[in-house]
């Protein structure tokens, strides 16, 4: 038993590490009012702080200028990714994109 926890606690910490320091940006579905759903990173760097709303939403709209020159952001929403009690991190950060 105390195995299968330790594996099951693993297995959790571990899909949460994933990408946190990339960008990921997916194409919206159809119907949506904007055209990309974009991950920013929730990691700080220089020149970049996740928590400052209008440095992800240069980050996300420098990431997608090849496909949407002339985008401008929707909205930005916040994923709060802890579990209580097991992790305790950052949340990740969407920007929603419309191509203009």
């Amino acid at each position: 038993m105390k195995t299968f926890v330790v594996l099951a606690i693993s297995v959790l910490l571990t899909g949460c590490a994933g990408t946190r320091g990339d960008v990921l940006i997916e194409q919206a579905a159809a119907g949506k009012p904007y055209n990309f759903v974009v991950h920013v990173k929730s990691v700080a760097e220089t020149g970049y702080d996740p928590e400052i709303s209008s440095d992800r939403a240069e980050m996300a709209l420098r990431s997608v200028k090849s496909q949407c020159p002339r985008g401008y952001v929707v909205r930005q929403e916040t994923i709060n990714t802890e579990i209580y009690g097991v992790t305790s991190s950052k949340p990740d950060y969407v920007v929603l994109v419309r191509c203009s």
